[in-house]
């Protein structure tokens, strides 16, 4: 594809380009800097900003090439991004970050040093003067580079203030601002590091597994035993576990979690397939290049931690008012040092509402989502959290989500043989598929001491069924929509034992040979303990519940009508759910629903929030926004905290609001004077900010702990 970007500078020496590519691709920052200088003679350095989407690359004209820079923006695609994954050094990467991490605990540390001598009066004015200019450059680099950008901000009003101050010889005054600011650094810094932290522990929930292929034979094992050179095979379903080379088969590779691609990519012989992405259909056999920390995957929790940090849609709009407050408060400080009274204007300038709301949402933010970490919940982005909050309406698949997820076969009706080839046939089929009724039906046969075939050509019609060879005869199972799909008839007399089975509550599986019935089994899957509870608590918290299963009419009423559940979709397949999701968005609702297998990732992603149990698919919990562990009173944990983080950062905005608004008019009518005003704005940041850190020292909250003691009675 075709890069769109603009070329924002261009002077020899040095080149600026612009596009919304480098703002949304899950590479860092550090990752497309690494690959440009690794891929490119002649850089001198690389700077990336993903906030505006800029790339600046400053070079020796004499080495580096300008026209293959273009050429290579005008060709990127999709393999260019999983490759600046998979090559991107983790250790620099990682380097970086302790690097950037302990930067505001030494200038807090340096701060409260200087507050010390300040204190103490151990230096002179003038040497305490200069002192505080030079701890301050750090926030007069931030306003020279929004005044850059040609913007007034908080910046701009809080270096007036410091620099008015220490030129005025009033340094403890200017001294204790930047001593305020750094502490509001140090602290978010804090929060986001043991934010970090708990997602890390909690993003390595799962032992990877793959396919190894040895002499002829396929076995399970840990991916920290393959090697460079192993060959794997992968099923539908399945991750992949290494970044490497298909050497035979072919499927579709849902690339989302690496690329952003909406559509799977058809992978075949020579391809490239990479650690992280997930084979939606067909078969792949893969010869590992990297395995381990040397793959894309090895990247992915530096991905989530730094999509942890997105601005939330309330804190754009209250910042938004806050730099509007901006330029009034100029004026006013304007009007003050008109009549000749500086100190009025120095502590006019020193009030503004922009830094607590800076500081103190990230924090609450961050510090929300570790308290959720450490409760099992998964937020893959802070604004998953605000969403959440807003949900009215919560759509579940049946299987593995109210219901335990490990259907039992309950009836075998063999009608052109015995009922054990009806068993070894279905089992043969399903084996290796990771559907619940497929591992239901090899379970099954395992249990009655039933040998297992081998298939041929299989292939997996995702949400409906398998078709398969056994011995060169074509074999299906599925339900019935499978079999409309194959066109294959369904004759009277099996459909009064069909209609029989359904008034049972059993939903029903079809086994074909070439285009005749030999075989149906009926299984059922009961609900979960807590599901009734959960539903009951969700309707409490005003969100409408909606159940949306594949079941057949007989099997979704009853078990609507079993949790309290008013609204059902039937047969609804994976196409159906994500079309019903999208009508219900249509009229208004923000809608979160709650899947765990293969077939609920379309409708995972067009969900507003797409929520998944740790132990589904692989693929429904990488495309899920939210991730909860295996009780569903973890959804309801979800939805409590949420509401907390919202509640709390709304809190920190009032309280915010109306300190510094007493401020600014205190300051502006000489009822307050420099260093009150300056305790006022910077003590109300660390006042909101240690209010954001609640989840932290708090640790109980009361809506959780009710939570946790009703769901006591449905321990598994």
């Amino acid at each position: 594809m075709s890069l769109p970007y603009k070329i924002v500078s261009f002077m020899e020496g040095r080149v600026q380009v612009k596009s919304d590519f480098f703002k949304y691709i899950c590479v860092s920052e550090a990752g497309i800097e690494s690959y440009i200088k690794s891929h490119f003679s002649g850089v001198i350095s690389v700077k990336v900003s993903k906030k505006t989407g800029r790339v600046t690359v400053e070079y020796d004209p004499a080495s580096f090439d300008v026209k293959e820079f273009f050429s290579f923006l005008a060709s990127i695609t999709s393999e260019t991004v999983l490759d600046m994954l998979s090559q991107w050094d983790k250790e620099n990467g990682n380097e970086q970050k302790e690097e950037e991490t302990g930067e505001a605990k030494r200038r807090f540390i340096l701060n409260s040093l200087a507050m010390g001598f300040g204190i103490s009066k151990i230096l002179p004015v003038n040497a305490l003067s200069a002192l505080t200019l030079a701890l301050a450059m750090p926030v007069f680099k931030k306003a020279y580079n929004s005044l850059k950008q040609k913007k007034i901000d908080v910046y701009f009003l809080d270096s007036s203030a410091i620099a008015i101050l220490a030129l005025r010889g009033t340094p403890i005054s200017s001294l204790l601002m930047v001593w305020l600011l750094s502490l509001g650094d140090y602290i978010e810094e804090m929060t986001q590091g043991s934010a970090h932290k708990a997602i890390r522990e909690l993003l390595d929930y799962k032992n990877e597994e793959a396919w190894l292929v040895k002499n002829g034979s396929v076995e399970r094992v840990s991916v920290e035993l393959l090697e460079k050179g192993d060959k794997v095979v992968v099923y539908t379903g399945e991750k992949i576990t290494v970044d490497g080379v298909v050497y035979d088969g072919e499927g579709l590779v849902n690339q989302a979690s690496l690329t952003g691609e909406s559509n799977p990519v058809l992978k075949k012989k020579g391809d490239k397939v990479y650690a992280g992405t997930y084979l939606e259909d067909g078969k792949l056999y893969v010869i590992a290049e990297k395995v381990g920390d040397e793959t894309a995957l090895a990247k992915i929790v530096k991905i989530i931690e730094e999509s942890a940090a997105e601005q939330l849609q309330l804190q754009e709009k209250a910042e938004e008012l806050a730099n509007k407050a901006v330029i009034p408060t100029l004026a006013l400080a304007s009007y003050a040092a008109l009549t000749g009274n500086l100190e009025r204007a120095t502590a006019t300038l020193i009030v503004d509402y922009h830094t607590g709301i800076h500081v103190s949402t990230p924090v609450a933010v961050m510090s929300h989502m570790a308290y959720a970490a450490k409760k099992g919940i998964l937020f893959k982005s802070g604004r998953y959290l605000e969403i959440m909050h807003k949900v009215d309406t919560v759509v579940f698949d049946k299987t593995g989500t109210l219901t335990i997820g490990h259907p039992t076969i309950t009836e075998v009706v063999p009608l052109k043989v015995s009922e054990e080839e009806v068993i070894q046939i279905a089992a043969t089929l399903e084996q290796r598929l990771t559907h619940p009724v497929a591992k239901a039906v090899v379970a099954y046969a395992k249990e009655r001491n039933i040998e297992l075939l081998k298939r041929e050509d299989s292939q997996y019609y995702m949400g409906l069924g398998v078709e398969a060879k056994i011995n060169g005869v074509t074999y299906y199972i599925g339900s019935s929509k499978f079999m409309e799909h194959k066109g294959i008839k369904i004759p009277q007399r099996i459909m009064k034992f069909r209609e029989e089975m359904h008034k049972k509550g059993e939903s029903v599986l079809y086994l074909v040979r070439g285009k005749v019935i030999i075989g149906l089994i009926g299984f059922t899957d009961p609900p979960r303990k807590e599901s009734k509870f959960i539903v009951e608590t969700l309707h409490s918290l005003g969100r409408e519940v909606i159940l949306c299963t594949g079941d057949n009419e007989g099997a979704a009423a009853l078990i609507a009508q079993k949790l309290g559940i008013k609204k059902y979709y039937a047969r609804a397949f994976p196409d159906e759910k994500a079309r019903i999701i999208k009508e219900l968005k249509k009229q208004g609702k923000v809608v979160a629903f709650l899947g765990d297998g293969v077939n609920d990732s379309p409708a995972l992603s067009v969900a507003d929030v797409g929520i998944s149990i740790r132990s589904g698919a692989d693929i429904a919990i990488e495309v899920a926004d939210v991730v909860i562990n295996e009780s569903l009173c973890n959804l309801v944990e979800a939805f409590e905290i949420s509401d907390l983080a919202m509640r709390n950062i709304e809190e920190n905005y009032k309280i915010n609001t109306i300190a510094n608004t007493l401020g600014l008019v205190g300051s502006f009518f000489g009822f307050i004077n420099p260093v009150v005003a300056t305790l006022i704005n910077n003590g109300t940041t660390i006042l909101i900010g240690l209010n954001a850190l609640k989840p932290m020292w708090k640790k109980k909250f009361r809506e959780i702990e009710k939570i946790e003691q009703q769901c006591e009675m449905f321990a598994y």
